[in-house]
């Protein structure tokens, strides 16, 4: 049975890089990962980590799946802008099309701050603002 790679937020993913856990997984020593991760988010009362670690069960549970079969960072939200079924496509002129949020991201048509992205929903007084990342799986 294949198993995924945990996806975690970027500033989490950096702080298991920092602290040397490998990307694939298959740790020979599990327990003993996990418990220099609990050590290190001890000594580190405010860390990345220990707010993870620290706020569920199904947190400690997901870094158990990073350390077996591997983990990787989240894509960053793309912001992009949908009228109905047709994505803005051209920023400057503010266009609309009907086509993909992958075409979107291509034409760069993106937004990387959300704030900028509801600015001009306020500006046009219609549509929504997306993130195109999960757009597109939604898309599939």
């Amino acid at each position: 049975m294949e198993h995924e790679k945990v996806k975690f937020p970027k500033r989490l993913y950096d702080a298991l890089q920092d602290y040397g856990l490998p990307e694939n997984g298959n740790e020979s020593w599990p327990v003993g990962t996990i418990s220099g991760l609990y050590d290190q988010w001890r000594e580190e009362e405010s860390s990345v980590l220990g707010t993870f670690i620290d706020e569920n069960a199904d947190n400690q549970w997901l870094l158990i799946d990073a350390v077996r079969y591997g983990y990787e960072a989240e894509p960053e939200p793309q912001w992009g802008i949908k009228a109905g079924n047709c994505y803005m496509i051209d920023s400057c002129l503010w266009r609309f099309a009907n086509v993909t949020p992958e075409l979107v991201i291509d034409c760069e048509a993106d937004f990387d701050e959300k704030y900028e992205a509801y600015e001009i929903v306020r500006l046009l007084g219609f549509g929504e603002v997306v993130d195109l990342n999960k757009e597109g799986k939604a898309y599939d």
